[in-house]
């Protein structure tokens, strides 16, 4: 299952995509969004439960590096700053290949709907990313959210990585909180 969330600005211009994919027990997200100051980050992580409901998995501030900075080994909600305080230590490990398999995967769904750095087909280089045809990748605007382009498979799963100090991009999801507090 593969959820996909693109969300504009007040322009109709782009401001963040976020893949979500699971696959077992894992769910790996990948994202690209306006980070503030006129830049934009990217994220990629890989994120499981374990049976006591603790989370743990790896990150990386970028799509297509191949490899995990960042280990994340739990997440408590912090009820002062009502934000996810995630306990990580530095990891900088290869990632397998099944892992580069899904990130080339994932790279290859934001590929489709945004022009990003280098476009092989248009042989450009992209400084912002920008919106490809929308329709194309089965995206629907949302009624009560206008700029908001979610598919069929969009949930608000594993959404508390937004609305913490390992998530590098400005949207989150202060509604995921609302459940913590």
């Amino acid at each position: 299952m593969t959820g996909l969330y693109l969300r504009t600005d007040e322009e109709g211009e782009f401001h963040t995509l976020i893949i979500k994919h699971t696959d077992g027990d894992l769910t790996y997200l990948a994202a690209l969004g306006y980070a503030g100051g006129g830049e934009f980050a990217e994220f990629y992580g890989k994120f499981a439960m374990d049976d006591e409901g603790n989370i743990h998995g790896a990150f990386s501030p970028s799509t297509g590096s191949g490899e995990w900075e960042q280990k994340v080994l739990g997440m408590d909600f912090n009820a002062d700053t009502e934000r996810f305080d995630f306990t990580t230590e530095e990891l900088y490990e290869l990632m397998e290949s099944d892992e580069m398999t899904m990130q080339s995967k994932l790279l290859d769904i934001l590929g489709s709907v945004l022009y990003w750095g280098y476009d092989e087909d248009t042989e450009e280089e992209y400084e912002y990313p920008s919106i490809k045809a929308i329709d194309e990748v089965g995206l629907v605007e949302m009624e009560d959210a206008p700029g908001v382009f979610t598919n069929a498979d969009w949930n608000d799963d594993w959404l508390e990585v937004t609305c913490s100090d390992v998530w590098g991009l400005s949207l989150s999801f202060p509604h995921i909180t609302e459940a913590y507090l």
